[in-house]
């Protein structure tokens, strides 16, 4: 099941990239646009004890980053939606006693992520909406908590965006619903991403001026 997933990500997404060359041959305004988007994330774990006498130290967040595509369309004047697929790699960093990074363990995600939002002003938009993230795999540099995570993540996503011609600036925030992994260390420890994003956007349609 996770394999299939996987493929037809993909299959999502270079229909995307096509799509969106094909929309930047096109003369005409329209409502609607494909851009991409890539930039910074930083991902934290918040964790659970089923023991509150027992707490799990030295984990601690991770900065790393995101890339994909996204589509966007005007439903009314003030009313937007737009769905992105992405690559985002989470994880943790773990730390010793004096803060000093030991090792870290970096999971790779794909996601889908359908938003509905307003837009208040020309180019700037507030989105909300579900996300849910595929598990690719993992790197693990002496920080292992266990090979078994989650296949699929869902949690909610709320997105400020300020496009201004054919660039933009966005900021994003993430929180899981579900836990992606969880193991037992004396106690049952859960894990549960928390994510922050802040990026460029990018709409090759619009490079040469259209402007909606």
């Amino acid at each position: 099941m996770l394999n299939t997933m996987k493929t037809l990500y993909f299959q999502a997404l270079t229909l995307l990239v096509l799509m969106a060359h094909v929309s930047r041959a096109q003369t005409t305004a329209k409502v609607d646009y494909f851009g991409i988007r890539a930039g910074y994330l930083k991902a934290s774990t918040d964790l659970t004890s089923s023991r509150n006498d027992i707490r799990l130290g030295g984990v601690a967040p991770i900065n790393s980053f995101y890339v994909g595509g996204f589509y966007h369309h005007n439903i009314l004047s003030w009313l937007a939606y737009r769905v992105d697929l992405n690559y985002q790699q989470k994880g943790i960093e773990l730390q010793d006693q004096n803060g000093s990074i030991v090792g870290h363990q970096r999971l790779h995600y794909a996601g889908l992520t359908p938003l509905i939002g307003i837009t208040p002003l020309k180019g700037l938009g507030l989105f909300v909406g579900p996300e849910a993230n595929v598990y690719l795999g993992q790197s693990v540099e002496r920080a292992n908590y266990g090979p078994n995570v989650t296949p699929i993540e869902f949690g909610i996503t709320s997105r400020l965006s300020y496009r201004y011609k054919w660039i933009g600036l966005e900021v994003s925030y993430f929180e899981a619903l579900n836990e992606y992994k969880s193991v037992d260390l004396g106690a049952r420890f859960g894990f549960k991403n928390r994510t922050w994003q802040a990026g460029l956007l990018f709409v090759p349609a619009l490079l040469k001026g259209r402007s909606k």
